[in-house]
């Protein structure tokens, strides 16, 4: 496959300096990186060293934070208008390792018609070994982050684009459900590494047993996003995938498990319960979109 038929699209908001070293790990391979910035603080000496040093780059500036999938759905109807097969969506927290055994591995597959998103390993740590040439193995998937995933714009249109009224959370999950309704296939190559930010790490103590231990949690805004985005899928989907996004499974989880955690472990006990039946009202009230908690 030549290099001009993969785009890229990476989504800033509010970035550090750092996000250029992110930006280097991939931006040669591609015909045209596409930056959609949703800032609602600008880093314009980043920006300018970006359009400085690589020829390639199309910057869309959007004034606002729209959302994860608007902003996706902006990059991938430019790299369409553009002429690309493929598109490589980014976090702009997320750095690829050896890029170039991806697009290998993109040349390699012998018939991608049935194929909506290729996605790679984003839990690399530096204790990895990384291979001289590519190793393209795969397994087929029910979701892929939306972080180092290359999509094929052939069926963009097809599997029904990013829904926009989700805003930011499970955006991902709820394309490649859409994906595979129509049929069509996520794969995961786990020798394609990319370092990727997971979020901050808290040493948190159990209310009643004193116990420390590591976590990864979110923030009320967060928190309000992914219980009104998970009841949304649940009510949509869960006839085709009762397993995974059956609602008595996904109440549990959010309202149950998840409740139990806050009370045992987080802070911000207060602002995260208000949040989830928040989301749990609006997701009745059918009220989406933007909502700052």
């Amino acid at each position: 496959m030549e290099r001009t038929k993969v785009a890229a699209c990476v989504v800033l908001f509010n970035p550090e300096d750092d996000i250029f070293e992110n930006i280097s790990s991939y931006v040669a391979h591609v015909g045209s990186l596409i930056i959609v910035d949703n800032s609602t603080v600008h880093n314009q000496t980043l920006i300018q060293k970006i359009l400085d040093t690589f020829q390639n780059i199309e910057y869309i500036n959007n004034h606002d934070n729209l959302g994860i999938a608007t902003a996706l759905n902006i990059g991938c109807n430019k790299a369409l208008e553009d002429g690309y097969d493929w598109i490589l969506t980014m976090d702009q927290d997320s750095r690829f390792i050896n890029f170039s055994h991806y697009l290998s591995c993109l040349e390699n597959l012998k018939n991608t018609d049935e194929i909506a998103i290729l996605s790679a390993n984003t839990n690399y740590n530096e204790e990895m070994e990384i291979p001289n040439e590519a190793i393209c193995s795969y397994e087929e998937k029910f979701s892929a982050i939306t972080s180092a995933n290359l999509l094929n714009l052939k069926l963009f249109e097809k599997i029904g684009k990013f829904e926009d009224k989700l805003f930011i959370d499970l955006v991902d999950y709820d394309y490649c459900i859409k994906a595979q309704i129509h049929n069509f296939k996520v794969l995961y190559f786990p020798n394609i590494f990319v370092k990727h930010a997971l979020g901050t790490v808290f040493l948190r103590k159990n209310l009643f047993t004193k116990k420390t231990r590591a976590k990864r949690e979110h923030n009320p805004q967060r928190t309000y996003y992914f219980a009104r985005n998970y009841l949304y899928l649940s009510s949509k989907y869960g006839k085709y995938f009762p397993k995974e996004l059956n609602m008595l499974k996904i109440l549990n989880i959010l309202f149950i498990h998840e409740v139990t955690k806050i009370l045992l472990y987080e802070d911000q006990k207060g602002a995260k319960l208000r949040a989830k039946f928040i989301g749990l009202l609006h997701f009745f009230t059918n009220k989406f979109g933007k909502y700052i908690v």
